[in-house]
């Protein structure tokens, strides 16, 4: 009985032609490009049985992009195949392999160093100091998160750091913040995720013994997502390899380039292995037909992947619907109607933010959901609390934090000495400005303007309120800056904003507006214990290697996705994989979605359905 039968008869394992060459490659460097839906774990773990079948002596390190998959992946091997191989078959992500390699090396060396798991104080430290009194306005989780992960994408790119201006890093003295984090964790013996990757270069590197050891230690190593590894993981796969690499991915499905992912590895394979194999798996076994089809048209916009002939094995069954709302409410009721509670859904979209309407819609509606994100950064922001400060201090003229915060986020032109004048003194705001004596003539002229503006906005609405806030007194002008300072991006804002301004409706007292999004965060964290639920909230990066019956693709608004500032080839290239990503998710049914003006992407659809429509 050849392996192939023996795989269908005895372990219900069905390959096609294309798998089955993949599955055959022995010896050598190969890739295979799968694309969604077309079955490369069953791939990746019929050649592991293959190879452990033909000789089971033989040591096999199958690495994967999370812990996650490497552990589900491991099980549904050893179900299989049984855990007679367990010995032979490891299944590891890159960091866990770097990790045992690091602290072994610095156990050797009678080096104690401490794994750093979370780098938010330390940074948020050294960001204070580096700043110290240049600007006004406090850090932030986001700004702090943000720089976390610059740092992280210059050590997986292998960059330096002063050259960060080459990069588009719009973080001001980035490479200070850079070697200030570095040396503090020199100076603690601390290392964090990144830096297991940076030592198990260099040792790797510059010693020839411990390259040699896990040359010896593994016969082959396969890649699982390999469009997902960044250069310093790639540098380091290809050191500790005899030459036998197993890549498995999806140039059409790398989404990760924040991260450090380097997909031009996977495109440049022939050039650096010029006697590598590839081999093409291109039947979609997971999506409706017409999903299949239109997916590969839309991502052959893209120059730079290579060329596929996608095919769906799936029948042409449910069309595509594309929707064009005039409102998030209206967006969000046509989701509610459209949602089968029996079957899985998901509703994806481009920004952990967008999560905020639907699960306040389903909350209401008293429907059930998974939420996959946190989004605590969206509750704690910055902008938020500026909004509510605004709120409270025209509501009560006592509020000098209100005061203290805001002040010099409109057109107050107030300096640190009035606001220092005011806040330190008795008596409420308006008459400790009152007090105040310049001799300068267009501070009373501010003052009067800021009382008159506070009188105003205590008599709107919340959402009537943010419009005024924005425009009458100039808060957007603060936003700009901070986003011309590299602090936030102002698209960003601009959906907190609209969001903010949907909760309000309808809600005149801040008290109230509060207690809504107080009692919203809590019932939304409440809601990421539903595991179970057929419902799924989740961005389209985590909802990677994920399927559901229907699809709601939300977030297809022009200058959001793609963001207007992402329209260079390269970023509008990947903007479309995501999008390609998150209609690959769906089996049944897609709805893609637009209350505003219609994304890039949108329209591309809505081409080729039109088109189809007139043959």
């Amino acid at each position: 009985m050849n392996y192939q039968t023996n795989l269908k008869n005895n372990l219900n394992i069905n390959l096609n032609n294309q798998q089955l060459k993949a599955v055959n490659h022995t010896r050598g460097n190969g890739l295979v490009l799968a694309t969604a839906g077309s079955g490369k774990t069953t791939v990746i773990i019929s050649r592991l049985g293959k190879l452990l079948n033909e000789n089971n002596n033989t040591s096999i390190l199958t690495i994967t992009f999370s812990k996650m998959a490497a552990l589900e992946m491991e099980k549904r091997f050893l179900d299989k195949f049984g855990y007679k191989y367990k010995l032979n078959a490891k299944f590891s992500t890159i960091h866990s392999f770097a990790y045992k390699l690091v602290v072994k090396y610095f156990r050797n060396k009678n080096i104690n160093v401490d794994l750093l798991k979370n780098n938010y104080d330390i940074l948020n430290q050294i960001v204070k100091e580096v700043y110290n009194k240049e600007r006004y306005q406090n850090t932030n989780k986001d700004e702090i998160e943000n720089i976390s992960s610059k740092i992280s994408y210059f050590k997986n790119m292998l960059y330096d750091p002063k050259k960060y201006k080459d990069y588009d890093v719009k973080i001001r003295k980035f490479d200070v913040i850079f070697n200030l984090y570095e040396k503090y964790k020199k100076e603690k013996n601390y290392i964090d995720f990144d830096d297991l990757l940076i030592y198990a270069y260099k040792i790797l590197k510059t010693s020839k013994a411990h390259r040699n050891r896990i040359k010896n230690k593994y016969d082959y190593i396969q890649i699982d997502e390999v469009q997902d590894t960044s250069k310093i993981q790639h540098h380091i796969i290809n050191m500790i390899s005899k030459n036998n690499l197993f890549m498995v991915g999806d140039d059409d499905q790398s989404i990760y380039s924040f991260r450090g992912s380097y997909p031009e590895f996977l495109l440049n394979f022939e050039e650096e292995f010029p006697e590598g194999k590839i081999y093409y798996l291109g039947n979609n076994y997971r999506s409706d037909g017409n999903i299949v089809e239109t997916a590969s048209k839309v991502i052959k916009y893209n120059k730079n992947r290579y060329d596929k002939n996608i095919k769906a094995s799936k029948e042409n069954l449910n069309q595509i619907k594309i929707k064009s709302m005039d409102s998030y409410k209206n967006e969000m009721d046509y989701i509610l109607e459209n949602i089968n509670e029996g079957e899985s859904t998901g509703v994806l979209y481009r920004y952990n933010i967008s999560s905020i309407m639907p699960s306040n819609l389903l909350l209401k509606k008293g429907i059930d959901f998974f939420i996959k994100d946190s989004i605590d950064s969206f509750f704690n922001n910055n902008i938020i609390e500026d909004f509510k400060s605004f709120f409270k201090l025209s509501a009560d003229g006592r509020d000098k934090k209100a005061f203290k915060r805001i002040y010099y986020k409109c057109n107050t032109y107030f300096t640190k000495e009035i606001a220092s004048f005011v806040v330190n003194g008795e008596g409420n705001i308006y008459s400790r400005l009152d007090m105040y004596y310049d001799t300068n003539k267009r501070v009373d002229s501010n003052i009067s303007r800021f009382k008159e503006n506070m009188i105003e906005l205590s008599k709107l609405g919340i959402k009537e309120g943010i419009e005024f806030i924005l425009y009458e007194l100039n808060y957007i002008d603060y936003l700009y800056r901070l986003e011309d300072n590299g602090i936030i991006k102002y698209s960003n804002a601009k959906n907190i904003i609209e969001i903010l301004k949907e909760l309000g409706s309808g809600i005149n007292k801040i008290e109230e507006f509060d207690i809504k999004l107080k009692e919203l965060n809590r019932k939304i964290k409440e809601s990421s214990k539903n595991k179970d639920s057929n419902v799924t909230l989740t961005t389209i990066h985590s909802a990677k290697g994920l399927e559901y019956d229907t699809v709601f693709l939300i977030d297809n608004n022009h200058g959001e996705f793609p963001q207007e500032n992402l329209m260079d080839e390269n970023n509008l290239e990947e903007e479309r994989r995501i999008f390609y990503v998150g209609m690959t998710r769906a089996k049944k049914n897609l709805h893609i979605i637009t209350s505003r003006r219609e994304s890039l992407f949108f329209n591309e659809v809505k081409y080729f359905i039109n088109k189809e429509g007139e043959e």
